[in-house]
C-alpha cells in the first residue's frame, strides 16, 4: 500500500517531519517498507504569463515569446507546441539549477538558432512534477506571475508500507488517516459530501440473487457525462502513489477506492440489455471477457454482476471487456458493492486473475462505507464528467453480523499490556479509534466493534489497540522467568539440529532442496507410484506440482548437476520433511535422512591414493558411525540384505533394521539412473527414516568403565559355514553362549575358493579378545573357555571346525 503525506494531509493534520510520521507508524504496527521523497521545484522557477508567441526566424518548431515574470519582459524560445499567448506557464529563469541523473544543468542567457533566450519555460516532466513532455505545464488562469512553482507544488512523499491481512481499514487514505491521528493527538475527516437530491425512483435497476455472496449493492444512474481527461489535483493525487490516470469516470472510481478503501465499478448503461444488472452465480457453460483481454470459463462458484442476458462483470474482481466506460459514453451506471471475503478469494485463485479490487474484497471491505463511497463517487463524476443524476441510490441491503459488544476491564488491559495506563487514557485512545465506548465506570467500560474493525472482537484486541497506540516503547523491560515443562531431547528443532550435526561430524555436506516438486522427479524413488503423491490443487508449474515423497529424487538431481560441473567427490547428506497420500504405505508427513557417497575417497591425497573410489563398506562404516553418534547399540541394529529395490543395483544393497523393524536401505543406486551421466565412478546412498532415530537418541543408558588393568589375551576360530549363514548370527551367537571374560569378537577374514562356492560354504575366521578385569588370565582358563565355544559352534551352527 502506498501513502502520499501530500494527500494523506487532507485527512489529518500531520504535526510531524517524516522521519518521526514513519517511527510512529512503524510502532504501531503499521510497517513501513520504502520511503521515496518527491522531487522539488528548484528555486528560480516561477510563473510567467506569455504575452506572445512569434515564429522563430530560422526555425520551423521553434518559437519566439514574450513572457511576463512579474517583474519583467523576457523574451524566451521555446519549442513546445502550447506555449500560446495569455497561458500561465512555470518559467526558469537565469540562474536556476536543475538537478539531472547525469549531474547539475544551469540554465544561463543562450542563443538559440541566432535568437536570445533569458530562460527555460518548462513541462511537468523536467520540474519533475509529472510524467507529461508533451508540451508546458498549463498553470491555472488565476495564477499571479512570480509566484514561485515551490509554493504551487511542494514536494510530496510516498510512503510503501506493509498491511497485515487482519486490517484491511488500512488499504486506504483516510483508513490510515484514522490511525495517524490517534498517534498525532489529532481529529480525522472525511471530505464534505453533498450531490444534488434525485428521488427518481429505478424499479428492477438491481437485482441481488444470492444475498449470501453479495450482502450490499448499490447502483445508481448518472447521466450526460462527458469523457475527458481528469483535473490536474486528481492526477497529481494518482500518479502519487503510482496509479495512471486513464479518464476521468475511470479515475473517480481509482481514487475514491484508494481514499475510502471501497472498490466501485462504473457500467456504461447504454450497454446493458433491459437498462439493469444482476448479481448471480455464473451458469454453466458461461464465460466473460475481462478488461485485460482474458477469457474467462465461469462456474456456479463465481459471482457475476450480469445485465439481463449475459455476465458484464466479475463481481468484486474485474468488469467485462465490452461493460466498462469508453470515450462514447453518455450514460453510466455506478456500483458500490459488498462481496462475500471468501467467495472473491476463491474465484480469484481458481481464475488466476486479481486486481486491486479484489485484493480489498479478499480481506473484507467496510460494509457501512458502501453508501458513503456511492456518494462521494458520484460527488466527484458530477464534478469532473458533468450530467445530472437519473435515479436515486438503489440500495439492495441484506444486513450484516452485529457489531462486537466487549467488556473493556481497564485492570485487566494494564496487566495484559504489562504498563500502567490511566482509565481515561484508555477510553480516550478507544474513542479516537472510532469505536464505540459506553457505560464507564471506575472498573470498566463497553466497547462496541465497528463494521470497518472486524478483527476487534475479545478484549485481547482492545488490549493491543491500547498499547500500539499508546506506544510499545512505553512498556518496561521486565525479566523474563522460565521454567523447564519437557526434557529438551522432545524438542523438534533439537532433534532435527543434532542429526545435522552427526551428519557434518561423519564429513558430510548438507543439501537443501525445494519441498514441492516435479512428478518425474518425485518417481525417481521406485517405492512410489502416482497414487502415493501428495498433489498441490494450484501448482505453479509442472515442475512444482507436487510434495515430494522422499529425498531421492532431489539428491539425483544434485548429483547430475554436480557432475555436470566437474565436481564428482560427493559427500552428500539431507533432512527434510516428505510426504505420502498412501496411508498403509509411511505417514502422510515424516522426516528422512539421505547420505550420499560418489567420487575419490581421497581427493586430498596424491599419486595411487587418488585412484581409490567409494565403496558400499564406506557407506556402511558411515551408517554405523551414525548409529554410534544416535546412541543405538550394536544389538539392536543389522543390515540385511535386499533384494528387488529399484532405486539400488541388485546385489548391491541391504536394509536396515533397528529393534526388527525396517528403519531404510543403503546401496549403489541403480544403472539406469546414473545412465546419463559423465561420471565412472559409482554412487552410494542411505535412505533412513530419521523417526526410528529419535525414538533411540539419548534413550539409551551409557556406562563408562574404568581402562583395564590387566592385559588381555586373544584366541582364533575358523570354520567353514554354510554361505547363508550370516556374520551378524554369529555374533549373536556367540554372545548368547557367555563364554567367560569374553571382551569382543573380530571378524578378520572371509575366503572363498572355487571348492568352497561350488559346495555354497565359505571360510571365516574369528579373533576373540579375553580379559579379566581383577586379575591376568591363566591360559588354561582360556583354553577351557574356547574348547567349550568351538564345540557349541559345530554342534549348533553345523560349522566345520579348521
Amino acid at each position: 500500500m502506498n501513502i502520499s503525506r501530500k494527500w494523506l494531509s487532507d485527512y489529518v493534520a500531520l504535526n510531524c517531519d517524516d522521519a518521526a510520521l514513519c517511527e510512529k507508524l512503524t510502532m504501531s504496527g503499521i510497517e513501513v517498507e520504502a520511503v521515496e521523497a518527491g522531487s522539488k521545484v528548484p528555486e528560480g522557477v516561477v510563473a510567467a504569463k506569455i504575452l506572445e508567441r512569434g515564429k522563430h526566424p530560422d526555425s520551423d518548431h521553434l518559437s519566439v515569446c514574450k513572457v511576463f515574470n512579474g517583474k519583467e519582459e523576457l523574451q524566451i524560445v521555446c519549442g513546445a507546441p502550447n506555449c500560446d499567448a495569455g497561458r500561465i506557464v512555470p518559467l526558469a529563469t537565469i540562474g536556476t539549477v536543475f538537478c539531472t541523473p547525469e549531474g547539475e544543468f544551469r540554465i544561463k542567457r543562450s542563443k538559440l538558432r541566432g535568437v536570445e533566450s533569458f530562460g527555460m519555460m518548462c513541462s511537468a516532466s523536467e520540474l519533475g512534477i509529472g510524467e507529461d513532455n508533451s508540451g508546458l505545464l498549463i498553470l491555472p488562469e488565476d495564477t499571479v506571475p512570480g509566484t514561485p512553482l515551490a509554493a504551487l507544488y511542494p514536494g510530496d512523499t510516498k510512503i510503501e508500507v506493509e498491511v497485515t491481512p487482519n486490517r484491511p481499514d488500512w488499504l486506504s487514505m483516510y483508513g490510515i488517516a484514522r490511525d495517524v491521528a490517534c498517534l498525532l493527538d489529532e481529529e480525522a475527516h472525511l471530505p464534505e459530501i453533498r450531490i444534488p437530491e434525485c428521488t427518481i425512483p429505478a424499479p428492477g435497476l438491481v437485482t441481488v440473487e444470492d444475498p449470501d455472496l453479495c450482502p450490499r449493492y448499490i447502483g445508481r444512474i448518472i447521466r450526460n457525462v462527458k469523457i475527458g481527461p481528469s483535473p490536474a489535483w486528481m492526477v497529481e493525487r494518482l500518479e502519487s502513489i503510482g496509479l495512471r490516470s486513464i479518464n476521468n469516470v475511470v479515475d473517480v472510481t481509482n481514487f475514491v477506492m484508494m481514499e475510502l478503501g471501497q472498490p466501485l465499478h462504473v457500467f456504461d448503461l447504454d450497454k446493458l440489455e433491459g437498462k439493469r444488472v444482476v448479481a448471480r452465480r455464473a451458469k454453466a457453460g458461461e464465460s466473460i471477457i475481462t478488461l485485460d483481454g482474458k477469457k474467462l470459463d465461469l462456474t456456479s462458484d463465481n459471482l457475476v454482476i450480469a445485465d439481463a442476458a449475459k455476465p458484464m462483470a466479475l463481481a468484486g474482481i474485474m468488469g467485462g471487456e465490452y461493460s466498462g466506460v469508453s470515450d462514447s459514453t453518455v450514460n453510466v451506471l455506478l456500483e458500490s458493492a459488498c462481496f462475500k471475503s471468501s467467495n472473491i478469494r476463491t474465484s480469484s485463485r481458481k481464475l488466476g486473475i486479481s486486481s486491486d479490487s479484489s485484493y480489498r474484497f479478499e480481506r473484507g471491505v467496510d460494509y457501512e462505507m458502501t453508501p458513503v463511497a456511492a456518494m462521494r463517487a458520484a460527488q466527484l463524476i458530477l464534478a469532473t464528467a458533468g450530467g445530472e443524476l437519473a435515479s436515486e441510490a438503489v440500495d439492495v441491503a441484506a444486513g450484516r453480523e452485529p457489531d462486537a459488544v466487549i467488556c473493556c476491564r481497564f485492570d485487566r488491559i494494564r496487566s495484559l499490556i504489562g504498563t500502567q495506563v490511566s482509565n481515561e487514557r484508555i477510553v480516550e485512545i478507544l474513542k479516537k479509534l472510532h469505536l464505540g465506548v459506553d457505560k464507564i465506570t471506575a472498573e470498566k467500560c463497553e466497547v462496541t466493534s465497528r463494521s470497518f474493525r472486524r478483527d476487534v472482537s475479545r478484549e485481547a484486541d482492545l488490549a493491543e489497540e491500547v498499547a500500539r497506540i499508546n506506544g510499545l516503547g512505553q512498556i518496561p523491560e521486565v525479566p523474563v522467568s522460565g521454567k523447564c515443562a519437557m526434557s529438551i531431547a522432545e524438542d523438534t528443532y533439537y532433534r532435527l539440529a543434532t542429526l545435522r550435526d552427526f551428519a557434518v561430524r561423519l564429513g558430510f555436506c548438507e543439501c537443501v532442496h525445494y519441498t514441492i516438486v516435479g512428478t518425474a522427479s518425485a518417481l525417481t524413488d521406485g517405492r512410489f507410484e502416482a497414487k502415493d503423491l501428495v498433489t498441490l490443487s494450484n501448482p505453479l508449474s509442472a515442475d512444482a506440482s507436487v510434495l515430494r515423497c522422499s529425498l531421492f529424487g532431489g539428491m539425483m538431481g544434485a548429483v547430475e548437476r554436480n557432475v555436470a560441473r566437474g565436481n564428482r567427490d560427493l559427500r552428500l547428506f539431507e533432512l527434510g520433511k516428505v510426504f505420502c497420500a498412501t496411508s498403509g504405505k509411511f505417514p502422510e508427513e515424516r522426516y528422512e535422512l539421505m547420505l550420499l557417497l560418489s567420487g575419490r575417497r581421497h581427493p586430498e591425497l596424491y599419486s595411487a591414493a587418488t585412484a581409490e573410489n567409494f565403496d558400499f563398506y564406506d557407506l556402511k562404516g558411515a551408517v554405523e558411525s551414525l548409529m554410534e553418534l544416535c546412541g543405538v547399540s550394536t544389538r539392536r541394529y543389522r543390515m540385511v540384505k535386499l533384494e528387488n529395490d529399484r532405486r539400488f543395483r541388485s546385489g548391491r544393497a541391504a536394509a536396515l533394521e533397528i529393534d526388527g523393524k525396517r528403519a531404510g536401505a543403503l546401496g549403489e543406486i541403480a544403472a539406469d539412473l546414473s545412465a546419463k551421466w559423465r561420471n565412472n565412478a559409482p554412487v552410494f546412498t542411505a535412505q533412513i527414516e530419521a523417526a526410528a532415530l529419535w525414538n533411540i537418541m539419548g534413550r539409551e543408558k551409557i556406562e563408562y568403565k574404568d581402562l583395564a588393568q590387566f592385559p588381555g589375551t586373544t584366541r582364533d576360530v575358523a570354520f567353514i559355514a554354510p554361505e547363508s549363514l550370516e556374520h551378524g548370527a554369529i555374533t549373536a551367537f556367540i554372545a548368547k553362549c557367555k563364554p567367560a571374560n569374553l571382551e569382543s569378537v573380530r571378524l578378520f577374514d572371509i575366503f572363498v575358493d572355487d571348492a568352497l562356492k561350488k559346495s555354497g560354504r565359505k571360510s571365516m575366521a574369528y579373533t576373540l579378545t579375553f580379559r579379566h578385569r581383577e586379575r591376568t588370565l591363566k591360559d588354561a582358563e582360556v583354553n577351557t573357555t574356547m574348547d567349550q565355544l568351538r564345540a557349541k559352534l559345530a554342534a549348533e551352527l553345523k560349522v566345520e571346525l579348521r
